[in-house]
């Protein structure tokens, strides 16, 4: 009878021992805490984030994050105030770990395209390790950059 049920003893066996690790390969991000939703004139948003890497090859990978722009009207005078909406950045050099924080900082300049009204978005983001492995993208919620 031992026989009988010794696959199934081993397959089972197999799936717990591969659950017991929490850490991927895939590096993981969560926000931890965004300084404002509604940045003023000449402030920045500063979003700080946990992360995990199995690896800890998190330094020297890159963090990018795309602006999301929700208003409805175009942005006037589209060659003067239209800026990137994807910016990469290199993480600096760190040494390995395989959890922590990033600080990112969004400068309001960067966030405003009209220069008349305030500009309603919100951010994708997500990283890259030195192995080129990717996270998740996670999204902020409704950031307002304020013009007064």
């Amino acid at each position: 009878m031992l026989k009988r049920y010794l696959p199934l003893i081993i397959v089972v066996s197999v799936i717990v021992a591969c659950g017991k690790d929490k850490l991927n390969t895939k590096p993981s991000i969560e926000i931890k805490n965004i300084n404002t939703t509604e940045v003023l004139p000449g402030q920045e948003l500063i979003i700080n984030l946990n992360y995990t890497d199995k690896e800890g090859d998190l330094g020297g990978g890159l963090l990018t994050y795309i602006r999301n722009r929700l208003n409805i009207k175009p942005i006037p005078d589209a060659p003067s105030n239209d800026k990137a909406d994807t910016i990469i950045r290199p993480l600096p050099n760190f040494p390995k770990t395989t959890s922590g924080e990033i600080e990112l900082r969004i400068p309001g300049l960067f966030m405003s395209e009209d220069p008349f009204e305030n500009d309603t978005m919100f951010f994708k983001i997500f990283v890259a390790d030195a192995g080129g492995n990717v996270s998740d993208t996670l999204n902020t919620g409704t950031i307002v950059e304020k013009q007064n």
